[in-house]
């Protein structure tokens, strides 16, 4: 009597697990993990980092995190030649400016942009090698 007692408790354990884990639960589940995360903070709450935006709506100050991937705006060197460099698909010389950065120096293998205090080396990306030759 006391084994099928225990094997119905265990059957009514294990079907109510099983409606919480229904496909409704676990798509809704899905659905607010998914769910944009956003935080109200204080104004005075002082942040700098460039992984947080500020954003103002119905006066309230919503400060969002965004992907790393998405705030960044990299630089591509792809090509030095006569005193000028190949930027971001833009031809410059030395003293342009590069968004915020100006053009401090141009070397052969790589170019110099400052802002500031901040420096910024750029250099070639490296390539895959798709030529192989073998020697026989």
């Amino acid at each position: 009597m006391k084994m099928v007692a225990a094997l119905l408790g265990l059957v009514l354990i294990t079907g109510s697990l099983m409606a919480e884990l229904s496909v409704a639960n676990i798509e809704k589940m899905v659905e607010d993990i998914k769910a944009k995360r956003t935080s109200k903070m204080r104004d005075d709450t002082n942040i700098s980092s460039p992984f947080i935006t500020v954003k103002t709506e119905n006066n309230d100050t919503i400060r969002t995190l965004v992907p790393a991937e998405k705030q960044r705006r990299p630089y591509v060197l792809g090509a030095v030649m006569n005193g000028s460099a190949f930027i971001n698909n833009t031809w410059y010389a030395a003293g342009d400016k590069v968004g915020t950065f100006v053009v401090e120096k141009i070397l052969p293998d790589h170019v110099i942009l400052k802002h500031d205090k901040r420096t910024i080396m750029l250099f070639f990306r490296k390539t895959k090698n798709l030529l192989k030759i073998s020697e026989e």
